[in-house]
């Protein structure tokens, strides 16, 4: 952050919630409004083999990316993904780990969808929510995953009844009426009577979810000098439906979870969702995964050839993202962004997710990074994306308007100490120096000393750089008139608000030619 009046809004505001230690850790995702976008893309009901696949995929992914998930296991458009219990991932920080993980999710769906889908197209980005439960030992969470493993049972068994009532010529709430207060035997006898199917025979993968672990292989790494094969155990990444409720799984596979004897009603106790406190203006920024101490952002603009010390195309792409998220989310009512961040802060009093933290924080960079993967296409029509973006979030909460617009403010300030140091610094790099000479020479300069060694230098005056460059980019509603002629009487006028983009200073005399903006 620049070195500022406005830097107590990071000092004194925002709190890092580290979850607590020797906890296990699960992070569930689970698909926002997936009943319409498997209804708009035509999945198969009751269970659609490659959307099941895909969520896999996805999965295995997941644990390719973070080595402290140990276990995952995924129904329908859900994922639970466990860590190790004393994983240090994020220092542990819950609004980290949260919108990473549902952000690389949301990512490799959208980038494996072809996969599984070639001749689908997206017509609407998915995007997931996401909560993070800590269980205290490994009994509770085997009963947790037991618990999950059980409700799948229970809603497949039920779904598989219900679509093959209603595919016979029963209308849904027909089918809904039949099934009313059946028990699990009753609906096996329906399916055996009515349409000789038995429920055991149904595939694993409907019946149980899927199971992503490490499991041990034996392979073959060299061979003797009497030619006899030497071999190394190792740790491959697995798919498998199997049974996880009983003890058989966990006996065959100590070094995932040690064997605890099982029992899972109890455990939703441990799911406690923090609530934002009321009258609060909330503000969620979202900026590119810096992970294990190295920018993912700057190996993803390397890779993906972005311009320095500013692509415009790749700000405009944000600024298409933030625009849609002001669409989707009509509790937004200002975002502002520069580089790989972006700030988007709610009304006052917004009751989104009934305020809840980790539904806020989840869905809105679940959907920030669908937006900016779904558009890429628009703005890199030559570029295909090598590898998938993801995106980090942390939520913060202000008690007053004035330290929301010093928040905002320290962002710009933030904005310009930032993009005035790149831009000397990528002068005197493309000028001969190397990037460490570079460095050396910028080293303590103030302001004013890289203003005087662009215009000496480079004959550049910083001030007559792209606004977009130096003050990065507000968005905001603005109010539009439109008139609208009935023949045979006056015209009438009708308004709307749309989204737009702007590149100012978000000063005192913004917000008094903008009252309605932090009012809406």
């Amino acid at each position: 952050m620049a070195n500022s009046e406005y830097e107590y809004v990071k000092r004194e505001f925002e709190f890092g919630s580290r979850l607590p230690p020797s906890n296990w850790i699960v992070v569930r995702i689970d698909g926002c409004h997936f009943h319409r976008f498997s209804k708009i893309h035509t999945f198969e009901k009751p269970n659609d083999e490659n959307a099941l696949r895909l969520m896999n995929a996805c999965a295995t992914s997941m644990l390719e990316k973070f080595p402290d998930i140990v276990f995952a296991y995924g129904v329908s458009d859900e994922y639970s993904f466990v860590f190790r219990e004393e994983t240090e991932f994020y220092q542990r920080r819950e609004s980290k780990i949260l919108s990473l993980c549902v952000s690389y999710f949301t990512s490799m769906y959208v980038m494996k969808w072809k996969d599984f889908f070639p001749n689908k197209d997206l017509k609407e980005p998915p995007y997931f929510d996401a909560r993070v439960v800590c269980y205290p030992n490994l009994k509770t969470i085997r009963d947790y995953l037991a618990w999950r493993q059980v409700d799948c049972h229970i809603n497949n068994q039920y779904n598989t009844c219900f679509w093959l009532l209603v595919k016979s010529g029963k209308t849904e709430k027909e089918a809904q009426q039949a099934l009313k207060g059946t028990f699990s035997k009753d609906k096996n006898e329906l399916l055996s009577q009515q349409f000789q199917i038995n429920y055991d025979d149904e595939p694993a993968m409907f019946r149980k979810g899927s199971c992503v672990y490490r499991d041990k292989v034996e392979t073959k790494v060299k061979t003797d000098h009497c030619g006899n094969p030497i071999k190394r155990t190792r740790l491959v990444i697995t798919v498998a439906n199997v049974d996880i409720i009983g003890p058989e799984f966990w006996e065959n596979h100590q070094h995932i979870l040690r064997e605890e004897k099982c029992r899972y009603e109890y455990i939703k106790k441990f799911d406690i969702n923090h609530r934002l406190p009321p009258c609060n203006w909330t503000v969620v920024c979202i900026n590119a995964s810096q992970f294990e101490h190295s920018n993912c952002f700057v190996r993803f603009s390397l890779i993906h050839s972005f311009e320095k010390p500013n692509d415009g195309t790749a700000l405009r792409l944000m600024n298409a993202s933030a625009s849609l998220m002001m669409e989707s989310f009509p509790d937004i009512v200002f975002g502002y962004g520069f580089d790989n961040e972006y700030s988007f802060v709610f009304q006052e009093k917004t009751e989104l997710y009934q305020r809840r933290e980790s539904l806020i924080l989840s869905s809105c960079t679940s959907r920030f990074t669908s937006f900016y993967m779904m558009k890429w296409k628009e703005f890199f029509p030559n570029k295909d994306l090598v590898e998938p973006p993801h995106f980090e979030a942390e939520l913060l909460c202000y008690p007053k308007q004035k330290i929301v617009c010093d928040y905002l403010s320290s962002r710009q300030a933030e904005c310009h100490t930032r993009n005035q140091y790149n831009t000397c610094f990528w002068m005197l790099v493309n000028s001969g120096r190397s990037e460490n000479e570079a460095h050396e020479l910028l080293k303590a300069t103030l302001s004013k000393d890289k203003n005087e060694l662009l215009f000496q230098q480079f004959h550049l005056n910083y001030n007559n750089e792209p606004a977009i460059f130096r003050k990065g980019s507000c968005t905001y509603r603005q109010k539009l008139e439109e008139s609208a002629g009935v023949e045979g009487s006056e015209n009438s006028t009708t308004v709307r608000w749309d989204a737009m983009v702007a590149h100012v200073d978000m000063g005192p005399e913004f917000w008094r030619k903008h009252p309605y903006i932090l009012s809406m």
